[in-house]
């Protein structure tokens, strides 16, 4: 894309970047984001790809094995910043269900405790081929991520973030799977490719 931008395609960038420089100052202002550093976490996912819609962070960490204590150590040291009011701990290599997820899980509900939006981190630990079965395409989308393709995203991603099925059927993998391997463009037929393609599948 080259010179002026339409109007709602400025919109949608304006609000990933804002989205991503509040991401910043939460991280910055609640110590969250050097302790995310100093144990060794890499940010992924929508904050790299410019593609943010809601306040959401993922991050990973490659350790070969996973340690246990290390991950449990981490959850004691979020928990002492004063933005973090809840906290969640996964162990997926016990999980019984037999999941494609595999790793050591921390998710966190985070916001300025003098009053503030809701932000969501999620962070796993986990070896790096275990990364690469779970992101598989990753590399790939990424050398596709053209600002046209990163619209097309952001438009889809807007109107299904606040859908009871979006993160619990409709994933944010769907939405890169459909525009950038499929040539998806707009919403409307996302959702018809969606239900063709994962409807009975989640």
């Amino acid at each position: 894309m080259s010179g002026l931008l339409p109007e709602g395609a400025k919109r949608l960038f304006d609000l990933d970047a804002g989205i991503r420089a509040e991401a910043d100052q939460v991280l910055a202002q609640s110590g969250l984001g050097e302790t995310i550093r100093r144990e060794g976490f890499q940010p992924v996912g929508s904050y790299v790809m410019r593609t943010m819609t809601w306040r959401d962070l993922d991050f990973e960490r490659i350790e070969d094995p996973p340690d246990w204590d290390r991950h449990w150590a981490l959850g004691a040291s979020l928990a002492k910043s004063p933005w973090a009011w809840k906290l969640h701990c996964t162990d997926a290599y016990r999980d019984p269900r037999g999941l494609e997820d595999r790793g050591l899980y921390w998710g966190l509900r985070v916001s300025d405790p003098r009053g503030g939006p809701i932000w969501k981190l999620d962070l796993w630990t986990a070896r790096v081929t275990e990364f690469e079965r779970g992101s598989p395409k990753r590399a790939e989308w990424t050398r596709k991520l053209t600002d046209e393709a990163r619209l097309r995203i952001l438009a889809i991603k807007e109107s299904v973030c606040n859908s009871p099925d979006y993160r619990k059927n409709i994933l944010s993998v769907h939405i890169y799977e459909a525009v950038l391997d499929h040539g998806i463009r707009e919403a409307d037929e996302f959702q018809a490719w969606w239900t063709a393609r994962y409807e009975g599948r989640a």
